[in-house]
Parts: structure tokens; sequence; C-alpha cells
């Protein structure tokens, strides 16, 4: 599938099949989000992959935005590592990590494999319960949770050309 109409296909997945993701399209998906942009090439990001129902769980608890992980197979969750940070810049790597996670929901999509981006940054509560639950060093600061797995429904894609969404393009000024 190529690029445009992954992103045009991607929706935000809630409810997932009880299917395990194939470890090769796993990689895929890590590797797109290696492979995003970052300020001045640093690749601040980290990124821990849940993939144990008692872990899944305990990363829900308490963020009800993250209930998907309830039924999720699988999380990435995506972090910001400050020692990596531009100095000049130091939150820069909110943007890095927002391009790794971007591009990881793209990949997943590209796949068949459902997706949802789930903040947690700058909530220091979200914070400080991933990690309490992925015993995270103080370096390290969670940004976002992706849920991943098969769509327990088709739903529809979150992308349509409408007249709403085209008052949102400014040509030349506003």
């Amino acid at each position: 599938m190529d690029a445009l109409e992954a992103i045009k296909k991607r929706r935000s997945v809630r409810s997932f099949l009880d299917t395990k993701v194939e470890r090769k399209d796993l990689l895929t998906i890590l590797e797109a989000g290696l492979t995003g942009p970052s300020a001045c090439n640093r690749r601040p990001w980290e990124f821990v992959v849940v993939e144990d129902r008692t872990t899944l769980d305990a990363l829900s608890k308490g963020n009800l935005a993250a209930k998907p992980l309830l039924s999720a197979p699988l999380a990435i969750v995506v972090m910001g590592n400050t020692d990596k940070a531009i100095r000049r810049a130091p939150l820069y790597w909110t943007e890095d990590a927002s391009a790794a996670t971007e591009n990881m929901i793209i990949a997943a999509s590209s796949l068949s494999i459902g997706s949802l981006w789930m903040g947690v940054w700058p909530e220091e509560e979200k914070i400080r319960r991933v990690r309490e639950v992925l015993s995270v060093p103080e370096n390290i600061v969670p940004f976002s949770i992706l849920a991943l797995g098969y769509p327990k429904d088709e739903g529809s894609p979150m992308w349509a050309v409408s007249e709403d969404r085209a008052k949102a393009i400014h040509w030349g000024k506003w």
C-alpha cells in the first residue's frame, strides 16, 4: 500500500481482536518509528514494547483514554530521552516523539493493523503512572502509548475531504 493510501485509511481503533501481531510486522512498525525525522538528528526517542497482559492492564488503570489497552494485544510506549535532547531547545524531543509515533501509526495502517495514539506527556499523573508501571528512569519521559492490534470492526477512516476541513486550508495568507 502506498503512503498516502495508508494515511487516508488510518483510523483510531479502540477495540481489538484477541489476535497476536506478527513479530515481522511489529519490527516493521518499530523501524518506521526509528526512521522518523529528528531535530539535529538527535533521535531522542526510546520505545518500550509491551505484550504482557498484566502490564497492559496496569497501564490502562487510572487513565480513561487508555481503556482500549484492555483489549489490545500489544502497545508501544514512546518516550523521550532528555539526555539526548538539544540543550538550546530541550523540548524538541516532543516533536521528535510525535513524528516517531505518527510514523508508527501510518506503518500499522499500511499493514492493516489498527492503532490508537494515547497521549501521556505533559500530564504529570499519567507520566508518573507509566514510570511506575514500566520502571522508567528519571531522564526518560513517557510521551505516548500506541495501542496496536487487529480491529474488532471495520469502522471508517478518519480522513474525508469536507467543506469544514477545507476551511482549515489558507493560501498565501490567512
